[in-house]
């Protein structure tokens, strides 16, 4: 092995005392030369290992310990992920400085969702009135009453229920009065009052919730301010030899993330619009509010779309068909569920493919299997993330059974070219 020295231009080296003293950096300076130390030896594989495990443990303590956060980094890391693409189009096509077009990009999203968030707020809230939510619990108490026999057991599809601890409370109406959708004034009263009593943990939780917005957002424009760095410093740690593989994978990775996360999106908003359309078709009350859920849980998959039906189905069957006032409300009931069965197939078959395309390819058994371990994780975040990272642990999983057996993992990818190259 060889290592570099500088030597000086006095021909004879022996001629000058040695007054030597060590210096910072490691180099040694003599009379007549300078010398540098070695490269320290390379570890064995035994203190590899060592050091390996010892970061995987410290890393679970870690991850143990930050647990409270991590929720926030994830939705921040999803945040600049779907931003991404709006900064670099304003840096690359606009030729707008990088910093210059952090700041719009994140200035547009945030008015463009205020925006809308106050049309769709303003149409929920009216989707809502137009329900009446308090004449609907009034109906569905007057018809559990009816339903109750002498013995104060309700029959519902073959099964008895004892209504007896609640059936004094059935018999007032919600709002303190026989009119629905009337509220009493000593219920408003007593309402407000128990409101100021805790009026200090809802400030509380208040003060947390902008807290953690505020955070989510900083994270997010960091992490984007410094992507670049960080694909810059991730390829100078591949491996000699393993840069093809590197450049494969996150290409492979991207496409999962993009495919899926945009995917999904417009796959929620094209099926939330067809809910609201046709059930205002058809003359349901709230149609608009029933088209938001949809868009919201059919984020997640399988079970998204059949929580969403729920609430549509109850107010068919409790409100009727504006349209169709003589209808009985349990075929419109039916009607509902048929609908809502009809546009769920129709974007698990036809939209969902065009629109997602082969980013995630998974078994459903696998889907469901995910789902239920990320909510069990990460709640509702954890439901929607879980897909996408099953996909991504799924590559990993192929690239290293791949290497395992000498194979090439990415047979049919596309070359890449090295950097540098003309």
């Amino acid at each position: 092995m060889l290592y570099r020295s500088v030597m000086s231009d006095t021909p004879d080296e022996n001629t000058a005392a040695e007054s030597a003293s060590d210096t910072d950096g490691g180099v040694v300076e003599r009379a007549g030369e300078v010398a540098t130390y070695p490269p320290s030896p390379p570890w064995s594989n035994a203190a590899k290992i060592a050091v390996i495990l010892m970061l995987f443990v410290v890393s679970l303590i870690g991850l143990y310990l930050v647990r409270n956060v991590l929720g926030v980094v994830a939705l921040a890391s999803l945040i600049a992920f779907l931003i991404a693409p709006l900064i670099r189009f304003g840096h690359r096509r606009l030729h707008i400085p990088r910093g210059l077009a952090l700041l719009v990009a994140y200035l547009v999203v945030f008015l463009g969702t205020l925006g809308f968030g106050f049309l769709v707020l303003n149409s929920i809230v009216e989707s809502v009135i137009e329900l009446d939510p308090v004449g609907l619990v009034n109906e569905g108490r007057e018809w559990i009453l009816e339903e109750i026999d002498e013995n104060n057991h309700l029959r519902i599809w073959g099964l008895t229920i004892d209504m007896t601890a609640v059936v004094d409370d059935l018999g007032n109406p919600v709002g303190g009065t026989e009119q629905p959708g009337v509220l009493d004034i000593q219920v408003v009263l007593d309402v407000v009052s128990n409101s100021f009593r805790g009026v200090r943990t809802v400030a509380g939780v208040i003060l947390a919730m902008v807290t953690s917005a505020i955070a989510t957002v900083l994270i997010s424009m960091y992490l984007n301010a410094d992507s670049e760095r960080f694909h810059g410093a991730m390829a100078e740690q591949f491996p000699p030899g393993y840069e093809r593989d590197a450049w494969i994978m996150m290409r492979k990775q991207k496409r999962v993330w993009t495919g899926y996360l945009y995917g999904q999106l417009v796959n929620s908003l094209i099926t939330g619009f067809l809910v609201f359309v046709v059930l205002f078709v058809v003359g349901l009350p709230g149609a608009f509010l029933m088209g938001a859920i949809m868009v919201v849980l059919n984020m997640i998959p399988t079970f998204g779309p059949i929580l969403a039906a729920i609430p549509g189905v109850l107010a068919a069957l409790l409100s009727g068909s504006t349209r169709w006032p003589d209808l009985e409300s349990y075929w419109f009931a039916l009607i509902v569920a048929g609908i809502y069965v009809v546009v769920v197939q129709a974007q698990a078959n036809i939209i969902a493919p065009k629109v997602m395309g082969s980013a995630v390819q998974l078994r459903p058994a696998i889907v469901l299997i995910g789902l239920i371990v990320g909510f069990q994780v990460g709640g509702l975040l954890g439901s929607l993330l879980a897909v996408p990272i099953i996909a991504s642990l799924r590559d990993v999983g192929v690239y290293l059974w791949a290497k395992l057996l000498d194979r090439d993992p990415f047979p049919d990818e596309a070359p890449v070219a090295v950097v540098g190259d003309p």
